[in-house]
């Protein structure tokens, strides 16, 4: 069986009308929303086309924390950010333990579900410590926002040039 294609269909965003917390919030929406649907569904396709997604969804989310919002907020709170950062590290194992896994096997659904749990678990600390940190700090966080709509729209761009191993179905 043959690899699937990542989908790049991430909607561009006006950095000059979204906060930083507003695009990861978005973000984290999409995430729950997959996630929800590869646990809760009873077809295997549907499942398969959410871990698609998902998987597609944690990764460049990932990347635009770890190499724009993270550094660009580091300063209010450096330990929770290295906190952040290894959880990154143990959902990105689990990412690259994924490609090339069929979503039918056992042991890729076990790791999906993992994978999800760990990332859920993420966006519940983020949420309800780190935002509510950098709301009350008032930073100026425009130029983050313009620094990761450029991340995200060459990472975009690369992946539609290379694409991105996946999962396999």
């Amino acid at each position: 069986m043959a690899s699937i294609q990542h989908p790049n269909a991430r909607r561009p965003r006006d950095a000059f009308t979204d906060s930083p917390i507003q695009t990861l919030r978005r973000d984290h929406d999409l995430i729950r929303k997959l996630a929800d649907k590869y646990l809760n569904s009873h077809s295997l396709d549907v499942r398969r086309q959410a871990a698609i997604q998902l998987v597609q969804a944690i990764h460049t989310h990932s990347r635009l924390e770890e190499a724009v919002f993270y550094p660009g907020v580091r300063k209010i709170e450096p330990n929770l950010i290295a906190h952040f950062e290894e959880e990154h590290l143990n959902v990105d194992d689990m990412l690259a333990a994924l490609q090339g896994m069929h979503l039918d096997e056992q042991r890729a659904d076990m790791l999906m579900r993992d994978m999800i749990q760990s990332t859920l678990a993420h966006i519940r600390e983020e949420e309800e410590e780190l935002f509510p940190m950098l709301e009350l700090a008032r930073l100026d966080l425009s130029a983050v926002a313009l620094e990761m709509q450029v991340f995200e729209a060459n990472l975009v761009h690369m992946q539609a040039q290379f694409g991105l191993r996946g999962i396999r179905h």
